[in-house]
């Protein structure tokens, strides 16, 4: 008896289908045959088991000087919900568990990937853990596709599961690592907050890959804040030969408006200096991986990134793309002898009468024939890139609709001939200052065409693409003389770098460390960056759903105060490094393709954890929140220094004093103008609605602070005031809020 395992109960449901597994039962199907032999097919439903510590350094958790925990081995459990057992888990385990107890072999049928391998693993070790009759030899099903074509094949050609061991070995490492890291921390970083603000009671998550990820957006924000334009002018000059107008742009910028007008003014005639004519080539762009689909989507439909994974992962399911988290941009030999087919369902699925006609001039070329841009069988990584399946979509809704055609389109784009172009650029002189025009005119559109994209839009095929305009020149010869017809000054202003998009945060993660000075660290982080295809999305939605360290601001990701506090503490540690964080993504990369050392891995986070713990820590009462405020004059009532605030509390930045006031006072959150009135000593209008704590019955009444000191710390609360008691600002009595 074979018991085949899935991820998640539609993939299961399709094995069964193939294997013929027609009786359903309570978490599994049985009734059919792989190899000879019966077979049933049950299912995990994504994480079932996490690790966990367990012992003496579970009881080390939220001890300051207990920390860092850091367990000798890790345990497992089943996965929790509010704090307890999931009900459904438990019982998908129990019912895994009597399947493999009475079973001869397993058959891993995870997702074919670093985190499948992970998820099933863990729920061998486990079930196994508990029952010993359930080790049993295990096979390993490894498709990219689930056609019922690839689930055959893959079915019938089953690999030894110890193939596998490294890239478990690598998923393991990453779990490791990010409990390590976030656990300790986390409680580190709360800890030392609260030690100083004992009233903030927020846990200030951080982590391996997130931090350094919200990190990127706060560096960004603030420079780009902080940033100063300069105002430049420039002068451009127009003229014209045989019939064709066209217009130069002097290379230098002007400081001064009237040295810019000045040459304006003086223009009568340009003299070329040089015109040079070549042709070009832009080839076209590499075929989608996870990371360039969810890029196009954010840019072409502002769907995020884990929308458009959820998305590509249904069409997955639906047998109409290929495997959805890959990180690959390139296919081998074999896939493109399959291309052709693709294509010709492309041009029989497509309402689009742009990419119908593209498919359909496409559909008759022979696979030999295709553009091999795309084909690199040693860049393949464990999926090939993201491909048109042969199924024919049925129905599809609207986003389903939209990614789609992005992957439809980007093959056709991908096999279709290069851009063939004729580039001219010219340079010309006006008293003692060059000018420049240039012009690139279309010959052949070749790959242009499938979208009827201009050369002005920005090439997908690399940096090198992208031409100043689409048109053509003159022909000029050097020395020829020709008339200015008008003269126009022209003013800009130097621009910051731009914030943050999901789009170009997407790409920065992808390419983290890339600019940096340091060879090593370039070489490490190749093609690496920080994060996986499968997750960038899960940490851009959780720093932004669940820490709300980062907020949308229209198109554009910006800090919250939360998240800039955050960044103020670590921006300067190890644990904010970009770098260091792809180096490390490097490392695991290596152990998954069997050549780094897992235990040299855990070494190195073990000691760095270790430092980070002691670091966070050792943060004084003056660092503690101080973050960019928006408290400019606010004065500290009881000794002068500055009060900074926040969105939820405020302090005294001055050590001796740390006045601390929690901006949620009786049920309604204060303004900054009210906490302004409140600090200077006076009393606020007259505030509706106010909750009583103690009988929860609303109230009316203004506002004023009383001090409170409480085991050498200041507090200054909000005490309710009736028309008919004078207010004022006393020391002690009232309620702590």
């Amino acid at each position: 008896m074979k018991v085949l395992i899935a991820e998640k109960p539609s993939v299961g449901m399709e094995l069964a289908r193939i294997t013929g597994c027609t009786v359903r039962r309570d978490g599994y199907m049985e009734g059919g045959q792989l190899g000879g032999e019966p077979c049933r097919v049950t299912w995990a439903v994504g994480h079932l088991v996490g690790i966990t510590d367990s012992g003496e350094s579970a009881s080390r958790h939220w001890i300051e000087d207990s920390l860092p925990v850091l367990p000798e081995t890790f345990g497992l459990a089943p996965r929790q919900k509010d704090g307890k057992d999931d009900p459904g888990y438990v019982k998908q385990l129990r019912i895994i568990e009597r399947l493999f107890a009475s079973c001869d072999t397993i058959v891993n049928c995870g997702d074919a990937g670093r985190e499948g391998e992970l998820i099933q693993r863990y729920i061998f070790e486990y079930v196994s853990g508990r029952d010993p009759r359930c080790r049993k030899p295990v096979l390993r099903l490894w498709i990219s596709s689930l056609t019922d074509e690839a689930i055959r094949k893959g079915l019938a050609t089953l690999r030894p599961s110890s193939e596998f061991d490294a890239l478990y070995r690598a998923g393991k490492s990453r779990d490791e690592a990010d409990w390590l890291v976030g656990i300790n921390a986390t409680e580190a970083l709360t800890l030392a907050v609260r030690r100083n603000a004992p009233s903030d009671k927020r846990v200030y998550s951080l982590g391996r890959v997130q931090t350094p990820t919200m990190a990127m957006v706060c560096s960004r924000y603030l420079e780009h804040k902080g940033f100063h334009p300069e105002t430049f002018f420039t002068v451009r000059l127009g003229t014209e030969k045989d019939g064709i107008r066209f217009h130069a742009d002097s290379m230098d910028r002007f400081k001064d408006k009237e040295e810019a007008e000045a040459v304006s003014a003086s223009a009568s005639t340009l003299t070329v200096v040089s015109s040079e004519k070549k042709p070009r080539t832009i080839k076209p762009p590499l075929l989608h991986d996870l990371t360039s689909l969810q890029q196009e989507a954010s840019r072409r439909y502002g769907m995020d990134p884990d929308e458009s994974l959820a998305v590509l992962q249904r069409l997955y399911e639906a047998k109409l793309v290929t495997y959805p988290r890959t990180g690959s941009r390139f296919i081998p030999d074999d896939v493109l002898a399959t291309v052709p087919s693709r294509i010709r369902t492309i041009a029989a699925a497509m309402e689009d009468t742009r990419l119908r006609a593209a498919a359909i001039g496409l559909s008759s070329v022979p696979a030999g024939k295709l553009n091999r841009r795309s084909v690199n069988p040693g860049k393949v990584t464990d999926h090939h890139a993201l491909l048109i399946e042969t199924t024919r979509p049925s129905s599809l809704d609207g986003k389903e609709a939209k990614i789609y055609a992005l992957v439809a389109a980007r093959m056709l784009e991908a096999f279709s001939g290069s851009c063939e172009c004729e580039s001219v650029s010219i340079r010309l002189r006006c008293g003692g200052h060059l000018f420049g025009a240039a012009a690139t005119r279309v010959l052949v559109p070749g790959w242009k065409a499938v979208l009827g994209e201009t050369l002005q839009e920005k090439g997908k095929g690399g940096g090198d693409d992208e031409v100043e305009m689409e048109g053509i020149l003159p022909e000029l010869s050097d020395g020829e003389t020709l008339p200015v017809k008008d003269a126009e000054t022209r003013q800009g202003q130097t621009k910051p770098k731009p914030l943050y998009t999901m789009d170009s945060l997407l790409e920065a993660m992808k390419t983290a460390g890339r600019d940096s000075c340091d060879d090593e660290v370039k070489a490490a982080l190749h093609e690496i960056g920080i994060g996986t295809p499968a997750t960038r999305a899960a940490i851009i939605k959780t720093l932004v759903d669940t820490r709300r360290y980062i907020r949308k601001d229209g198109k554009c990701l910006v800090p919250t105060e939360t998240g800039l506090e955050i960044y103020s503490l670590v921006k300067d540690m190890p644990l904010a490094d970009v770098a260091l964080t792809g180096r490390w993504e490097a490392a695991l990369s290596q152990i998954a393709e069997g050549k780094g050392d897992p235990d040299r891995f855990d070494a190195s986070i073990r000691s760095f954890t270790e430092d980070v713990t002691r670091q966070l820590l050792s943060i004084s009462p003056g660092e503690a929140l101080s973050a960019s405020p928006t408290d400019e004059g606010i004065a500290c009532p009881l000794c002068g220094g500055r009060f900074k605030l926040w969105r939820e509390n405020g302090r005294c930045t001055n050590p001796s004093c740390g006045l601390y006031l929690g901006r949620k006072v009786y049920g309604k959150t204060l303004g900054e103008k009210t906490v302004r009135t409140l600090l200077g000593g006076g009393r606020t209008g007259v505030i509706k609605g106010l909750v009583s704590p103690r009988s929860g019955k609303t109230f009316d009444a203004r506002l004023q602070l009383t001090i409170l000191e409480k085991d050498g710390r200041k507090y200054a609360n909000c005490t309710p005031v009736f028309d008919d008691k004078k207010p004022s600002i006393r020391k002690g009595g009232g309620g702590r809020q």
